[in-house]
């Protein structure tokens, strides 16, 4: 994958490099909310931790999706 992720999103200049970088922050979400849920008894937060997980597996999908079609021109 590289070293896309740059401070800067204005310096991500092609679609592969943006993707790349959205990718990494919807993992890096998707990992945030796994700790959460594996550290709370709640219910009402696990519900809703739950679905954020739900939502960032959507997206991660959604990204690798765009990449393969990028990929296969």
């Amino acid at each position: 994958m590289g070293n896309v992720m740059k401070d800067n999103p204005l310096s991500l200049s092609t679609p592969m490099e943006i993707l790349e970088a959205a990718l990494t922050k919807e993992k890096a979400a998707y990992g945030f909310y796994e700790k959460l849920l594996n550290n709370t008894s709640i219910g009402m937060l696990q519900e809703i931790i739950e679905h954020l997980l739900e939502e960032e597996y959507k997206h991660i999908q959604l990204i690798e999706k765009k990449m393969a079609t990028l990929r296969s021109g």
